[in-house]
């Protein structure tokens, strides 16, 4: 029993040393992104930046604070950093929302940029 927890530990901490070390190295950034959304659905995002390429993922976030997976990604040429760069837009509906991330002229979004954020 001791030996089974002992090895739980271990992987939960080896996870977030991990993941602490990943938003390190691509300078991650995460943004709450308001106005929040029906039943008080928030959309969250996280941006990150290696190299030449920029990648973000959005999160519906419901009333218990938690997200199960991202809600969907984009990747932007040059690193940049749409929602950062204000070059988004979040509309609600009465089921959920619509996240559109767009990059500039010199730094497209090469992939996704469409999300559909919903807590129900």
């Amino acid at each position: 029993m001791r030996v089974g927890s002992g090895v739980l530990v271990g992987v939960a901490v080896l996870g977030t040393v991990w993941g602490a070390v990943a938003d390190l190295v691509s300078d991650a950034r995460y943004y709450v992104l308001r106005p929040v959304g029906p039943g008080g659905c928030t959309a969250v995002v996280r941006e990150t930046s290696f190299l030449v390429i920029g990648n973000g993922e959005a999160y519906a976030v419901g009333r218990t604070g938690l997200a199960f997976g991202a809600a969907g990604s984009w990747t932007v040429d040059d690193g940049y950093r749409p929602v950062a760069g204000g070059t988004y837009a979040l509309d609600w509906g009465p089921d959920g929302g619509l996240l559109r991330v767009r990059g500039t002229s010199t730094d497209p979004v090469v992939q996704g940029g469409l999300t559909d954020i919903g807590c129900g």
